[in-house]
């Protein structure tokens, strides 16, 4: 019953497309709210960025290819839009959610450690 496809932006395990490759969803082109996390006030569609990496990390870990890529793509996002590393969350941490998601084997707590210490995220950006 979707519209097409909910994420903004997918990154492939080496299944359907390269390891670590970023697939630009429709709705990051046009701009189109996401359909990626419901809650009760829709709070994160209308405002967030819905990244998938294809795969289902209550069985496994994403691949270090997959966690290049949401590291560089999570940097590219965080500079462009002054995303703060705190604003960054999996789905099911998610205010008003009930899923697994992630996964108990996606490195949350590697990547926050990442993201809370590699330096001002803007720093170069020129304004």
């Amino acid at each position: 019953g979707w519209d097409e496809l909910g994420y903004h932006f997918v990154i492939g395990n080496g299944t359907s497309t390269p390891d670590g490759y970023v697939e630009v969803g429709s709705r990051w082109r046009t701009q189109k709210h996401g359909a990626h996390c419901k809650t009760p006030d829709n709070f994160y569609n209308d405002y967030g960025i819905g990244i998938c990496l294809v795969g289902n990390f209550d069985n496994h870990s994403p691949t270090p290819k997959q966690m290049e890529s949401l590291r560089t793509l999570i940097t590219y996002l965080s500079q462009r839009y002054q995303v703060t590393p705190e604003r960054v969350i999996g789905h099911g941490e998610a205010t008003g959610t009930s899923t697994n998601c992630p996964g108990r084997y996606f490195p949350m707590v590697s990547l926050r450690y990442w993201l809370s210490n590699r330096g001002p995220i803007w720093a170069s950006s020129a304004r």
